[in-house]
């Protein structure tokens, strides 16, 4: 007999919170009597409706990002509207650059990019470099569609664009002894004011290193 074992990790569509609940939750809380001890994750979520755009939302910044070519993923294209862009874009977490939701957006302005270097090493037997311009070359990119949660009680629908984790892994070429994949940041606390300051980096240690060893 065959049994069919799913990752807890596996989810359905019928599994994921519905548009209208998430949209809602000020009412749920507010309802449950809970609205007062919610407050520091309405203030969060609360500055502003991720899926609307007005003109005095509009932000000016210095666009350096490149046209890249990809090939839409059809199984990650679900029906839904995208949030925009300048929402995307402003209202982000990324400890390395501060924990204010618009000091990534404020402070990596004049972030330099290149030279940017990958490097892949450990229990494989293929150990290797890329450049960014190398990874965009030898890995085709494709285009998703994720809708993104926030346990802040914040949302998002963003499209992304990349290539699958496992053609990375598949071009190492893991030795049967590997067990876990570790990522570890980049570390330039001079671009970086989140890594240079604990402080303004939420109190992280960098380079982050995850899974910790």
């Amino acid at each position: 007999m065959l049994i069919n074992l799913k990752k807890k990790s596996s989810l359905t569509e019928a599994q994921i919170t519905d548009e209208t609940i998430y949209k809602s939750r000020r009412q749920i809380i507010k309802a449950l009597g809970l609205a007062s001890i919610s407050t520091p994750f309405a203030a969060s979520a609360g500055l502003f409706d991720v899926f609307k755009s007005d003109s005095e939302d509009a932000v000016e910044f210095n666009d350096r990002r490149k046209v890249l070519s990809t090939t839409p993923n059809s199984a990650y294209q679900p029906d839904i509207i995208r949030t925009p862009e300048e929402k995307v874009l402003t209202y982000n977490n990324f400890y390395e650059f501060g924990t204010d939701k618009g000091a990534p957006f404020k402070n990596a302005q004049s972030f330099k990019f290149e030279p940017w270097t990958l490097e892949i090493s450990g229990l494989v037997n293929n150990p290797f470099k890329m450049s960014h311009d190398d990874l965009l070359k030898n890995f085709p990119l494709e285009d998703r569609l994720y809708r993104f949660r926030c346990v802040e009680a914040w949302s998002m629908n963003i499209p992304w664009v990349g290539f699958p984790l496992a053609a990375l892994i598949k071009k190492a070429d893991p030795l049967g002894s590997a067990r876990y994949v570790v990522f570890e940041t980049l570390y330039d606390p001079e671009q970086m004011p989140g890594q240079k300051n604990p402080y303004v980096g939420g109190g992280i240690d960098y380079p982050y290193v995850e899974p910790k060893t």
